[in-house]
């Protein structure tokens, strides 16, 4: 076949395959940007949709959808006859499941949404403080709700203590029996109507069973996921206090024995002094918070241990590692042996630079 025949039939598959694309016009559909779903008094789910309205020269504009419905998938076919346009869900960022469904269990309402291969992998999910819906009725300034706790929860990943979460990992987590879930937890401020992270929801097989507050998130991350960046404030035992910037971390998990169970969890951390109230930063002082920062990550992270197996649960995934180190461990009956874990933590700090001029 000569080149000019072989870019002819290569021009023809090209006119032929865009043919078969089912086209939409963005003036002639409604895109939902983000869903919460709810669980009302006499039972039923109720389930919100968040659709952008694009003016020209104007901010974003919101408005809402709801319907309720026993099935979670009859709410979206009610939900298209309450719109003027279709209503496409390709552009999903966010889904929010309220307190209530959430302690009934939401992973039908998660299957539902890995069936529909219009929604990626990286959709953000997360639980509320209180009903869904009125978390997306929030003031959002010009971005709208779910670009707003979209952003919010991606910058509380990369900048600060949230780990990583998201459609993909839920599913991993929710199918492998080594490890629960988890996910991050918004609330609305009543005194100005803003949206922020209120800690950490933890999942047994189904249902939210557990949460971690704000304060403990660092030392949870430590143990699940790698910081990049990060702060915190560590108060010391002379009644100062130092800052602590650009947190590095790395965990690594180690199989002592099966039978008794018995882990060791080195854990890393790396970081420079940004700020402390006392006079000076000297070598001393380095080697203070140090010392400090490896007992407390010792004693909070020993207690979130101590917290899980009186859940039962494993949002570390310490069973999957177990696993992939020993052939024969058995992830059958891991939820009943958990209580009988014995996990030992070994920290490991360093302070690499003050960061500051002496």
């Amino acid at each position: 076949m000569t080149q000019r025949r072989l870019l002819l039939v290569i021009i023809s598959l090209c006119f032929f395959l865009t043919g078969c694309v089912e086209k939409e016009i963005l003036d002639d559909i409604n895109l939902v940007t983000g869903a919460g779903f709810d669980l009302t008094d006499d039972g039923k789910i109720r389930g919100s949709a968040v659709i952008n309205t694009y003016l020209k020269d104007q901010p974003v504009a919101d408005y809402v959808l709801t319907d309720e419905s026993e099935l979670t998938r009859d709410i979206l076919s009610n939900l298209q006859k309450k719109s003027p346009d279709p209503l496409v869900l390709g552009k999903i960022d966010i889904v929010l499941f309220g307190e209530g469904l959430g302690k009934r269990g939401i992973t039908e309402l998660v299957d539902t949404l890995q069936r529909d291969a219009s929604i990626g992998a990286r959709l953000l999910l997360a639980v509320t403080r209180g009903d869904a819906k009125d978390v997306l009725d929030g003031e959002f300034a010009n971005q709208g709700a779910s670009r707003y706790i979209s952003n919010l929860i991606l910058h509380n990943k990369l900048n600060q203590d949230l780990p990583r979460t998201n459609l993909h990992l839920f599913l991993y987590q929710y199918y492998s029996k080594g490890q629960d879930m988890f996910l991050p937890i918004v609330k609305k401020n009543e005194e100005n109507g803003a949206v922020e992270i209120d800690g950490l929801a933890l999942f047994d097989h189904k249902k939210v069973v557990g949460e971690i507050p704000n304060d403990k998130l660092l030392f949870f991350k430590v143990l699940t996921d790698q910081y990049t960046k990060g702060a915190y404030k560590l108060k010391l035992e002379d009644g100062e206090a130092a800052g602590i910037k650009s947190i590095e971390s790395s965990m690594k998990l180690n199989v002592v024995s099966t039978e008794p169970l018995k882990v060791q969890l080195e854990v890393y951390l790396e970081g420079y002094i940004h700020e402390y109230t006392g006079k000076k930063i000297t070598p001393e002082v380095t080697d203070k918070v140090e010392k400090t920062f490896e007992k407390e990550m010792k004693t909070e992270t020993e207690a979130l241990i101590e917290y899980f197996k009186e859940l039962t649960i494993d949002p570390i995934g310490i069973g999957e590692e177990i696993r992939s180190q020993s052939r024969s461990f058995k992830l059958d009956n891991w939820r009943e042996r958990i209580p009988e874990l014995t996990v030992e933590i070994i920290p490991e700090v360093i302070i690499s630079e003050s960061g500051v001029i002496d």
